[in-house]
């Protein structure tokens, strides 16, 4: 047999015998997963929860151990929309934390808006999606279901114990949006009459002040929203309330454009430095911004631990 057919025949054994252990570990992979998310965290008790966290460990080590192999498995596996809605939730930490591409946060968004929020740390949910949006990733879906939500709340304990309401979230989701995305999103909810989010919605725009959201709140159609409404919107187009200054004002202009400038840097702790200034005669200067940062990747473990204790510190 020439030497050039048997290299040939070598060669194609070899491959095949390379895809058979693909699909062979990516199988194993997906019963896995199957085996490990059959769960909602908000049903377990604390031991089963331990158990839980145990298993869904050796899934985000599984993947980080092989990436190349199992990352094209795990986005199979998040993009079914049939798929249990604590692996989607879950799943999608893990793969942004591997992938940080557009797409794979696209998907993150996508699985965040389809999740139970009974069931994630509302914290977490809120404050990665208000980073998405600040990266420039559309998280219009995602705030449209947090509108939707009535339970929508969630503490700050080391700011005092601070609640952070649906409406104030709303707004660090949408806040953290490029207008551009979030203008035309508030508005979709505010043309919808039955949508619970609605009021929320208009309000949002009315915040947004730009020349976009004045155009869209004033060839809105009135008599489709509540007369209160209605007279909250005339007034805000008509004679808009403004900040006034203080007559001594606590912080310097000065002071902010530098709070400013070194945020815009990603130093964090200035702008923590600025409230603490002011607040040091009160002696409410709290944990700092750094206290509360959270990423999309943090392990599964902390992540199913704190649905049953909220005012554990996450780590990066």
């Amino acid at each position: 047999m020439p030497r050039i057919l048997v290299a040939l025949i070598l060669s194609v054994t070899f491959h095949a015998s390379v895809c058979c252990q693909a699909q062979t570990s990516c199988g194993d992979f997906q019963r896995m997963i199957k085996a490990t998310y059959n769960f909602k965290p908000s049903s377990l008790s604390a031991a089963e929860q331990s158990v839980k966290s145990e298993a869904m460990d050796r899934v985000w080590n599984s993947v980080k151990a092989n990436p190349a192999e199992l990352l094209p498995c795990l986005r199979k596996s998040l993009e079914d929309p049939n798929a249990n809605l604590w692996f989607r939730f879950d799943g999608s930490n893990l793969l942004v934390s591997l992938d940080p591409s557009p797409a794979a946060k696209a998907l993150l968004v996508r699985n965040y808006a389809a999740a139970d929020l009974d069931d994630v740390d509302l914290r977490v949910w809120v404050t990665t999606l208000a980073r998405l949006g600040m990266e420039g990733v559309d998280t219009s879906e995602a705030g449209a279901r947090w509108l939707s939500y009535p339970k929508g709340r969630y503490f700050l304990p080391e700011h005092g114990a601070y609640e952070v309401k649906n409406f104030e979230a709303a707004l660090y989701i949408y806040g953290s949006m490029d207008e551009a995305q979030a203008t035309p999103a508030l508005l979709r909810i505010v043309n919808q009459p039955t949508h619970p989010g609605r009021a929320y919605a208009l309000a949002l725009l009315t915040s947004q002040a730009t020349t976009e959201s004045l155009r869209a709140l004033r060839e809105l159609d009135a008599a489709s929203i509540h007369p209160k409404l209605q007279a909250e919107v005339r007034t805000f187009l008509d004679k808009p309330k403004l900040i006034e200054p203080r007559v001594k004002p606590k912080t310097s202009r000065a002071e902010f454009l530098k709070a400013f400038e070194r945020l815009c840097q990603r130093r964090f702790e200035s702008v923590h430095g600025v409230s603490c200034e002011s607040a040091r005669r009160r002696k409410r200067c709290g944990g700092g911004v750094e206290a509360g940062r959270y990423t999309a990747g943090q392990t599964s473990q902390a992540a199913l631990h704190r649905q049953r204790q909220p005012a554990r510190r996450r780590i990066l």
